[in-house]
């Protein structure tokens, strides 16, 4: 689903973040699918596809390392960037940021993956990461 906020170029699609949780201070981010996820919804009496991609991470000169993601809805299409110290730790951001969000939209809409209501998304970190604070952007590595 592509909106008008979206500009592709080539193979890489330059795509505009949501605004209150952009803190790479880009106006474009790059998005390159590494992988997507598809859920049930149901929504106005119908099944329709949550979908759930994933961006390559990339650098972000003095902040860290960002990884896109996307959640594509009916009546929805947000990218949001999910930071890291690396680019491993930025996709667990990433994957525990969309654990975050499916959980507070399953509160209003059914929702399901594979016939369950485990979406997949769960909490970062072993024991000795999950203690750990990252030194570039100073949040807990299991927040």
């Amino acid at each position: 689903m592509k909106t008008q906020t979206e500009q592709v170029h080539g193979v890489v699609e330059m795509v505009k973040p949501q605004a209150a949780a952009n803190w790479t201070g880009m106006e474009l981010i790059p998005f390159e699918t590494i992988a997507e996820r598809f859920l049930d919804l149901e929504h106005e009496g119908r099944t329709e596809t949550l979908t759930v991609s994933f961006g390559k991470p990339f650098v972000v000169q003095g902040k860290g390392w960002a990884c896109p993601y996307r959640i594509c809805a009916p009546g929805r299409e947000d990218v949001t960037p999910a930071g890291g110290a690396d680019s491993v730790h930025a996709i667990q951001m990433a994957m525990s940021m969309v654990h975050n969000e499916l959980s507070g939209m399953a509160r209003h809409q059914k929702m399901s993956f594979l016939g369950t209501e485990d979406f997949g998304f769960g909490r970062v970190g072993g024991s000795e990461a999950s203690a750990a604070k990252c030194q570039v952007m100073g949040m807990s590595v299991s927040s």
